[in-house]
């Protein structure tokens, strides 16, 4: 569904992306590594959900980063320069938030998965800041 009407919500969900952003940098200076790379995945669900609204399209209700990519891919987007970071990204999701066979939070992800994951993060949200005007 198209609607040129979205531009403002894609904006809103971009201020969050980045909002989420310094949320994950802030608790990397922390040493708060699994949540830093939660964070890292909630930034770049939300910077991509944005670039979905700012090309007109209704936002599925999901958190998979893999499905939002082969959202905007429907749709004609070249996602290729950020199609890896985000299926790096996007294990974050549940074995960051929920207990279970991933045990933590603390100890679950380490400095290195947490750099490369505001690596990633940082990537995808300027790739989505350059694509929304």
């Amino acid at each position: 569904m198209r609607n040129s009407n979205f531009l403002p919500d894609a904006k809103s969900w971009l201020e969050f992306a980045r909002y989420d952003w310094k949320t994950a940098e802030w608790e990397f200076k922390g040493k708060i590594y699994t949540s830093s790379c939660y964070a890292c995945q909630q930034t770049a669900e939300k910077a991509l959900k944005a670039l979905l609204l700012a090309k007109g399209e209704t936002v599925p209700k999901v958190h998979s980063l893999d499905r939002l990519i082969s959202e905007l891919k429907k749709i004609k987007v070249d996602v290729s320069e950020i199609e890896e970071e985000a299926r790096s990204l996007d294990k974050y999701y549940i074995s960051c938030r929920y207990p279970g066979q991933y045990g933590g939070p603390e100890g679950l992800y380490n400095i290195d998965d947490a750099k490369n994951s505001l690596i990633f993060a940082t990537k995808i949200l300027k790739f989505v800041r350059q694509q929304i005007p």
